[in-house]
């Protein structure tokens, strides 16, 4: 096996020369991803490991399919992950890769980087956003670099996939008196503590339904945001949230303390109600029986209860864009709104909220226009 460097579009190729089973020479172009100017001792550095690579490989080409391999790799990482990563990895793999790559009967050893462009397209022609293929891009290579380090492939060809761009999604949010039309429409309501509690605390979807009781205290006043609750095909709890950032102590409102202490009342009452029916937990929304409720059958509620309201469409996740476009309108500063919302960093509330501040620039520009004019 031998290989060279090539010039094409503007950036060096390595090919690579063999021999196939049948004995015929065979050529194999790889990019290398390095422009020409520059970068030739990059590319020949490129060359050298790819042909150690490629001889090591050529010693040892096990007849197994891709879609078998992704198999096997996925149960091997059941006991090295989260439950609900892991859940989240086999929905993708049994439901998606496998079906489609099984039919391909693609080699693992000759997968490359157009078959899994490939698969790319054909998903998002089946109506997958490009947020989800990323994700199910994460798999593939995540399997074939391991693939890679028990030298069963030269190259990790995910590596050298274009991914769909992303779109920036334009969260929708109610206003005020929208959120005040809520409130009042959801009093009684099995989902009214959701609502109350996105409202006020902007919190995500599993953080609302992880909340529990020990997490309020009325004697100090505050709320902790240190539990959340996801579900692929079952609950998982998580005893930590989506970041360190996340993970916050917030003050108990005044309307949102009435509130959790009435409802904790009304729970007792259920409890007397259902007896030995009535599902004991410590969680904050439940149903009317003590039962948990899904993320899924939250925003399935959450959505048939608009609905059935008249009110705007949104998603329950968007009763976290409401509470922030509610303290932008107000003034409050970004870095205070990160620490509400439990953002990662003040550059992630100001690239989702940043166009909701025109208002703060305008008054801005009357500052310097009073002080100069």
């Amino acid at each position: 096996m031998s290989g060279s460097l090539q010039i094409k579009n503007g950036k060096y190729y390595a090919v690579i020369s063999y021999k196939n089973e049948q004995g015929k020479r065979k050529q194999k172009w790889i990019n290398t991803g390095f422009e020409v100017k520059g970068n030739k001792r990059k590319a020949e550095d490129f060359l050298k490991k790819l042909l150690v690579q490629e001889n090591d490989f050529s010693e040892v080409k096990p007849d197994i399919l891709f879609c078998d391999y992704i198999q096997n790799w996925l149960e091997k990482r059941k006991n090295e992950v989260e439950d609900s990563t892991w859940q989240g990895y086999s929905n993708v793999v049994k439901n998606h890769i496998y079906p489609y790559f099984s039919e391909k009967k693609i080699e693992l050893a000759k997968i490359s980087h157009k078959d899994i462009e490939k698969y790319y397209h054909h998903k998002l022609e089946q109506g997958l956003s490009s947020g989800t293929i990323k994700k199910h891009h994460a798999n593939i290579r995540k399997c074939l670099q391991q693939a890679l380090m028990e030298d069963l492939i030269p190259v990790n060809y995910a590596d050298r996939v274009s991914l769909p761009k992303i779109e920036q999604y334009n969260a929708s949010f109610f206003d005020s008196e929208e959120i005040k039309v809520l409130l009042e429409k959801a009093k009684g309501n099995e989902i009214e503590p959701i609502i109350i509690l996105c409202v006020y605390y902007g919190l995500r979807r599993s953080e609302v339904l992880g909340l529990k009781w020990d997490a309020i205290s009325f004697k100090n006043n505050t709320i902790r945001i240190c539990n959340t609750v996801t579900y692929m095909y079952e609950l998982c709890e998580k005893k930590r949230t989506k970041n360190t950032s996340s993970y916050r102590t917030l003050p108990l409102i005044t309307v949102v303390s009435e509130y959790l202490l009435s409802l904790k009342g009304q729970q007792k009452e259920n409890r007397k109600l259902f007896g030995n029916c009535y599902q004991e937990n410590d969680y904050i929304c439940v149903k009317i029986d003590g039962s948990r409720i899904s993320p899924h059958a939250a925003s399935r509620k959450f959505r048939n209860f608009l609905q059935k309201n008249g009110l705007p469409h949104i998603r329950l996740h968007d009763l976290r864009h409401s509470c922030a476009s509610l303290l932008i309108a107000q003034g409050v500063d970004i870095k205070v709104i990160q620490e509400w919302l439990g953002h990662s960093s003040i550059a992630t509330t100001g690239n989702i909220y940043g166009h909701l501040q025109f208002k703060q620039k305008i008054e801005t520009g009357i500052v310097l226009e009073n002080l100069l004019a």
